[in-house]
């Protein structure tokens, strides 16, 4: 899966040289591994992977800030809207959870 999680980055512009990279495809994993904690994405998500990574959750969120932003730059915003079937609300940049569920989704069909 950690496999098939990277390829879809990478086609939306996201590399592992960017920070918060990691924390992405970790919160991915979790939200695959059990959908209902993206209802609690910061105790669920953002809080192991700050445990795991001995960092912060704010520290998380920057760094998915970070990803996010990454995307958005190098044109990532197609992959997206192809992920999803739908376009995105124009000039508005989608927050780290949404892009963490809409991955998630994506890659549950795998």
């Amino acid at each position: 899966m950690i496999r098939k999680i990277q390829t879809v980055l990478h086609s939306a512009g996201v590399f592992q040289h960017y920070y918060g990279y990691n924390y992405f495809q970790e919160a991915i994993l979790l939200a695959l591994e059990e959908p209902n904690r993206l209802q609690s994405i910061r105790k669920e998500i953002y809080f192991p992977i700050a445990k795991k990574y001995n960092t912060t959750i704010p520290n998380i969120e920057r760094n998915l800030r970070t990803v996010r932003d990454a995307l958005v730059k190098n044109g990532g915003l197609e992959t997206i809207e192809s992920l999803t079937g739908c376009p995105l609300p124009y000039n508005k940049k989608p927050y780290p959870k949404d892009l963490i569920c809409i991955f998630a989704d994506y890659l549950s069909e795998y």
